[in-house]
C-alpha cells in the first residue's frame, strides 16, 4: 500500500515508538503490555489528512460506511464549488 500510495511513513509492521511519538498517540499499559491505541487517518489527494480517529477501544472506530460516506460528502462538496 505504501509503494501504491506513494507514503512515506512506516505502514503497521516495523512501526516503533519513535516513529509513532510523532502522532501523538494514545498508550496503554495494562495486563497486556504496552501498546498503542488505534489510529485512523483518512487520506486524500495531495496527501492531505481529511480526517483522523483516536480510540481506546472499538467504541469509536470508523466504519467502512462511514469512511464512504464522509469522503462522498467531500467529493460532492468539491465539484459544487
Amino acid at each position: 500500500m505504501a509503494r501504491e500510495t506513494g507514503l512515506s511513513l512506516p505502514i503497521a509492521f516495523g512501526v516503533g515508538e519513535p516513529q509513532v511519538s510523532e502522532f501523538d498517540p494514545w498508550w496503554a499499559d495494562d495486563h497486556h503490555g504496552h501498546y498503542i491505541q488505534p489510529m485512523e487517518f483518512l487520506v486524500v489527494r495531495g496527501g492531505v489528512v481529511f480526517g483522523s480517529m483516536y480510540a481506546s477501544g472499538p467504541v469509536g472506530r470508523m466504519s467502512v460506511d462511514e469512511v464512504v460516506a464522509a469522503i462522498r460528502s467531500r467529493e460532492r462538496r468539491r465539484l459544487e464549488q
